[in-house]
């Protein structure tokens, strides 16, 4: 990734302005470290098993994209840890904080950041071998990202659905994970690596979304039961932040009367902080928890069958479609894929 990009020189700068300018550079490429990669691995792996070369270069500019898209998320989130190290928020505030740069300032920092690896990652991109498809590859790309701002947007507002409403409050959280995750997680993914593999854009757009769009959401089902126990993330994150998530939808639905109007007030009244413990015995005493992982499985089932449907109309393969299904089932957790497709463990 760090070879697919070159950052704008700064060496004419001194003093101040040349800490801050070497500060951004090192943060730039602090923020493509770490993670795992899987967005790079489903879209060289759709290429592989359509035909295509599964080269990096697309895989990388997914990931590049990715850090940014992280950025901007912490900004929002107001998140001073990212991969248990100093999210570039916290980095900017804390080596130049003074009289004159303040949080203000650290953030306007790093809202740059965000836009400079966005820009880093279509320059990646232009180095990735799509043939005829190459103007089709750009505007995918292009339309990934303005479907992942939407999805912020929706995020930023998801507080204004009313908890009383249940079906709104579901499609609602839906239309989040398909437009803020799913995007780039998945759906683009899958369809770069269609159109590397020589296939036509229709056919990129459709199998990426069928595959993806279930896929995507079901991975994201599965990170917020992350937030459970902790993992990559502080635990408690997601609740104290009140994010609507299908684990409060759940639950609202499972609880009894004043059990449910108790979890209810916490999140619409925003004293969800120094309840996280608390919220967490909820969800996993009402049966939530569980009811994500038959979430899970039910929509790893859908898109496995969009992947036997896509094999069969593009002519993919056995042993590709087996391959292509092996680097999905990495999306979910492995209880879930072994319930329905063991053979791809």
């Amino acid at each position: 990734m760090e070879g697919l990009f070159s950052p704008p020189s700064f060496s004419s700068l001194h003093g101040p302005l040349a800490k801050a300018a070497s500060l951004f550079d090192s943060q730039a490429f602090e923020a493509l470290r770490g993670g795992k990669r899987l967005r790079a691995l489903l879209e060289m792996a759709t290429s592989i098993s359509a035909g295509g070369p599964g080269g990096s270069e697309a895989a990388c500019a997914v990931e590049i994209f990715q850090a940014g898209a992280l950025v901007h998320d912490d900004i929002v989130d107001k998140a001073e840890i990212r991969r248990g190290k100093p999210s570039s928020r916290k980095a900017f505030f804390t080596s130049l904080s003074s009289r004159t740069f303040g949080a203000d300032s650290a953030d306007a920092m790093a809202i740059m950041l965000g836009d400079f690896l966005a820009s880093a990652s279509v320059e990646a991109l232009l180095e990735a071998s799509f043939g005829k498809n190459t103007a089709s590859a750009i505007r995918a790309f292009c339309r990934m990202q303005m479907q992942v701002e939407k999805g912020q947007i929706l995020d930023i507002n998801s507080p204004s659905l009313s908890l009383e409403d249940a079906k709104a409050l579901e499609e609602g959280i839906e239309n989040i994970y398909l437009y803020k995750t799913a995007s780039y997680t998945t759906i683009s993914p899958i369809a770069l690596g269609l159109l590397e593999a020589g296939r036509e854009e229709r056919e990129a757009q459709k199998w990426g979304l069928a595959i993806g769009s279930p896929l995507g959401i079901a991975f994201q089902i599965a990170d917020d039961l992350t937030d459970l126990e902790g993992i990559g993330k502080p635990r408690g994150a997601d609740i104290r932040e009140k994010k609507r998530t299908f684990l409060l939808v759940d639950s609202l639905s499972l609880l009894p009367v004043t059990e449910r109007e108790s979890l209810s007030s916490l999140y619409r009244e925003g004293r969800t902080e120094g309840k996280e413990e608390e919220v967490i015995s909820t969800f996993k005493s009402c049966g939530a928890v569980e009811k994500s992982h038959e979430r899970i499985r039910s929509l790893w089932s859908k898109s496995v069958e969009a992947l036997n449907e896509c094999s069969a109309a593009l002519e993919i393969g056995k042993e590709g479609r087996e391959f292509l299904g092996k680097a999905m089932a990495l999306f979910i957790p492995s209880c879930d894929c072994r319930a329905v497709t063991p053979e791809f463990l």
